[in-house]
């Protein structure tokens, strides 16, 4: 009788190298491209100017890849070299795209009051708390749908594409709505202009929002019944499933805060003294939840 310590199949070597060398490659190129698709010299804001706000944004981008690289690995089921490494860059290349596009939709239509670009340039670190809120939670729903696709044709890449049109309209109506009950609970202050003045303390809070959120659709992709001849109708399902999962969490968020924040004015400690204990309390609260649920339904 055998007796292993160690569970390895050493027929995967060959395969497990090239895609590190190409996992590599890209972190590698990653600061370029930040670059070119910010239009904005990564060397001067990181080593001349010293701007922390561009360092937060990069940082994020590249956590957020490495959960991008996490779903291409682990959907790609070949077992070959050729297939597992066009998997993995091809889909590592179409998921950084696809946070490039996530960066404009937020911009221009989330918090279209506010130039995030800008406000980093200017050092402004709520404006890259913020940013990075919103490259996580993306990569973390792409990362999911990715984990559905085993193979690289025209039909399972369209699938991403629709996953991440309805992961972006989800993500972006609750943003959206936050942003409403915000002007509403705070006599029609514009939370971007809040987001301005460099409040962390909000930046963290709706940061932590934007990533508990990803974590409840991602819930709902352990939900949904997986068929791969039915793809449509489980990218249908799951979306209903997700917007249940969304209500959930804000249910159970709002209990968390009521309770760990006992008699604590938490939206006065925020936007009047820009509290960053309880903008980050808040904010990892709803991460927490989020990820929880998750597991929960695995």
């Amino acid at each position: 009788m055998e007796f292993r310590f160690v569970d390895w199949d050493s027929s995967y070597n060959d395969v497990i190298l090239l895609n590190f060398t190409i996992i590599l490659l890209i972190f590698c190129g990653l600061r370029k491209y930040f670059g070119i698709i910010a239009n904005i010299n990564a060397s001067t804001e990181l080593l001349e100017k010293n701007n922390t706000a561009f360092g937060i944004s990069l940082a994020a981008i590249t956590f957020a890849v490495a959960i991008l690289l996490k779903g291409a690995i682990y959907g790609e089921l070949a077992n070959n070299m050729i297939d597992s490494s066009i998997a993995v860059g091809l889909y590592s290349i179409i998921g950084i795209g696809l946070m490039a596009v996530t960066r404009v939709i937020f911009d221009n239509i989330a918090l279209p009051n506010i130039s995030i670009r800008k406000e980093i340039l200017q050092g402004n670190k709520s404006a890259a708390i913020i940013d990075a809120g919103n490259v996580i939670a993306t990569a973390i729903i792409i990362s999911t749908v990715m984990s559905w696709i085993t193979t690289n044709t025209i039909e399972r890449i369209s699938i991403l594409l629709v996953g991440y049109i309805i992961s972006q309209i989800i993500l972006t109506s609750t943003t959206y709505l936050r942003v409403k009950i915000f002007q509403r609970q705070n006599n029609q202050l514009s939370i971007e202009e809040v987001f301005k003045t460099g409040n962390i303390a909000l930046a963290l809070r709706f940061a932590g929002r934007k990533i508990g959120t990803a974590f409840a659709i991602a819930a709902a992709s352990h939900i949904v019944s997986y068929e791969l001849d039915y793809m449509y109708i489980l990218l249908a399902n799951w979306f209903l499933v997700s917007i249940i999962m969304v209500i959930i969490l804000s249910t159970l968020s709002a209990i968390a805060d009521a309770t760990v924040l006992y008699k604590i004015d938490a939206n006065k400690e925020i936007l009047q003294k820009n509290n960053i204990a309880i903008g980050a309390l808040q904010g990892i609260l709803y991460i927490s939840l989020g990820f929880l649920l998750s597991e929960l339904v695995l």
